[in-house]
């Protein structure tokens, strides 16, 4: 037990002992990097990549400013620090209280579909879903168009996006809603 008094002893078991806590730290925070990595959202969508579909008219057909469209991306966030969406199996009532029968033309089109992470502002949304489904030209002159904004649906409020395409070149571009009620303005659904 003398050796217990050497100096040297004592100064190699604090030398481990700082190895071992240093090791410690570095795979507790590589777990949690790891960890954060895997709870990051695919917020892009590669839109010019995606082969233009015919617009489906039957039996609804859906419209941006009167231009029948077909829905090629869907993003829905929920507003707010710590807000959620619903479960999945209750996403259709928030989808057809936005748009009556809209689960039925999301089945038809079948757009691709995002869950983004809560969204801090409106205006932050509609700066991340221009940027990360970006269209050509932002439209103008192509088939593509964009639409976002906020949606109320029974005292809670959701953002959504869609990125849609026409069968023809138009002058829709990307579009802003300003507040809930002018959605009615621009989207309309007409059964056949």
């Amino acid at each position: 037990m003398e050796w217990l008094n050497q100096p040297e002893v004592w100064i190699g078991l604090g030398v481990l002992l700082i190895c071992v806590i240093s090791l410690a730290v570095l795979r507790s925070t590589h777990r949690r990097k790891q960890r954060d990595e895997d709870q990051q959202v695919n917020l892009t969508i590669a839109i010019d990549q995606l082969p233009i579909l015919p617009v489906i008219e039957e039996p609804y057909r859906i419209e941006i400013y009167g231009s029948p469209v077909r829905v090629r991306a869907l993003v829905l966030a929920p507003v707010g620090r710590g807000q959620s969406l619903p479960p999945k199996e209750q996403l259709g009532n928030i989808l057809n209280h936005f748009i009556p029968n809209f689960t039925r033309i999301l089945e038809q089109h079948q757009p691709i579909y995002r869950q983004w992470p809560e969204q801090m502002s409106s205006a932050g949304f509609l700066q991340s879903f221009f940027n990360n489904l970006a269209i050509p030209n932002k439209g103008q002159g192509t088939v593509w168009c964009s639409i976002a904004g906020k949606i109320e649906v029974v005292g809670s409020n959701y953002l959504i996006g869609l990125v849609c395409n026409t069968n023809s070149p138009n002058s829709l571009s990307q579009i802003t809603v300003l507040h809930a009620g002018q959605w009615l303005d621009i989207l309309r659904v007409h059964q056949i």
